[in-house]
């Protein structure tokens, strides 16, 4: 990916800086105000995803004067950036794009977006409008469950429990059926890109992949489009079809994991987990029991911590206290686990005796079913 030139040039005595060169930077000009009298206003970037930006790209800041502040600059596309004043605000992420922009922050509506009235960002509003049917659809979800769980607490029972999973993918699938609507239609929007690149990172599908094919060249080829594509082919590596990748993780004794690791099983769970990880922790008894279940039919699991360093006596205090029978390795720092841009724990990847992987994202009452149909 070519790298990418920034200047800005701020208001008061804040001198030009730059980052690198190119031939393709435009100017911008953002003209703020704020509800405050002083102060100084911070630009940031996302610190998690540096991808988006150009090497060495740096926090800015601007003087706030009677309420006022003003960022001049070059940039070559839109860039997604966050506002911050001191420890009273910090705004929610939204798009810095070439031309005038007027943006204006209410310091009491903290982490959320500010006014912005960019193109990109009068584009949400018709990305946010053309959603308007999966919103629905996930909110009378979300108001179905919390019925249930005024009943039930956090134990459904296992009926409903299924039901509930399969109403929580349809609004998935309505959501990313929205996106790639919205992305046919306007092939150039930076902002639907944008929440592509943002909702790869809770796994690929091929709704998600004909997405971004969608869109026009010139957006595919720009530093958000390549990395999107790159989380794109990442995730792709773990998803229901392909075969599984190697881990280069070890055993409790630093042993590593064997080639053929699957190959005596019919289906094998992949637990991916790290000790402090409560929703990992939550459906260890449920494992055990399906386990206990189906092993004699030809079933595993292995689990896959991914601890950092200083957690190590945690995750092996973690599988004596809650008693893994199953064979359990360590994925030290998540190196492994990032290169498919798992960020989400749990993640199951269910596998076959081939190593293909024939289910994903599979909740414990889930798994139950797929085994009881193909066991």
């Amino acid at each position: 990916m070519k790298k990418i030139a920034v200047a800005l040039i701020f208001a008061s005595s804040f001198p030009l800086f730059t980052l690198g060169q190119t031939n393709s930077l435009k100017n911008f000009t953002i003209s703020g105000e704020v509800n405050l009298d002083t102060g100084t206003v911070q630009l940031l970037p996302n610190e998690l995803n540096t991808a988006l930006y150009p090497t060495g790209f740096k926090p800015v800041s601007a003087k706030i004067n009677k309420g006022k502040f003003k960022f001049n600059g070059q940039i070559d596309g839109p860039v997604w950036m966050y506002f911050k004043i001191g420890d009273k605000y910090q705004s929610a992420g939204t798009a810095i794009s070439p031309g005038e922009q007027h943006i204006s922050i209410d310091t009491a509506l903290n982490y959320k977006g500010p006014i912005n009235d960019n193109l990109v960002m009068k584009d949400a509003k018709s990305y946010d409008q053309s959603l308007i049917p999966a919103d629905a659809l996930r909110k009378q979800y979300r108001l179905h469950y919390d019925s249930l769980f005024s009943i039930y607490g956090r134990k459904f029972p296992e009926e409903i429990d299924l039901k509930s999973m399969k109403e929580l993918k349809a609004t998935y699938e309505a959501n990313d059926a929205a996106i790639l609507s919205f992305a046919k239609e306007n092939p150039n929007s930076y902002y639907a890109l944008y929440q592509l690149y943002a909702l790869l990172n809770f796994g690929y599908n091929a709704t998600l992949g004909n997405t971004f094919e969608r869109f026009s060249t010139t957006l595919k080829d720009s530093r958000l489009g390549q990395a999107t594509l790159e989380r794109i082919l990442s995730s792709k590596q773990i998803a229901v079809g392909e075969i599984l990748p190697k881990f280069n993780v070890v055993d409790l004794r630093g042993v590593k994991i064997a080639d053929n690791v699957y190959n005596s099983n019919k289906l094998t769970l992949i637990d991916l987990w790290y000790s402090h990880c409560m929703p990992c922790i939550a459906q260890f008894e449920d494992l055990k029991g399906i386990r206990n279940t189906y092993l004699d039919k030809g079933f595993e699991i292995i689990g896959i911590s991914t601890d950092k360093t200083k957690y190590i006596e945690d995750w092996k205090l973690a599988i004596d206290k809650y008693k893994l029978t199953w064979p359990q390795y360590l994925d030290l720092n998540g190196i492994e686990t990032s290169k498919y841009n798992i960020h989400i724990f749990p993640t199951s990847l269910l596998v076959n005796q081939q190593g293909k992987i024939v289910a994903t994202g599979l909740t414990p009452v889930g798994l139950k079913e797929f085994l009881k149909e193909n066991l």
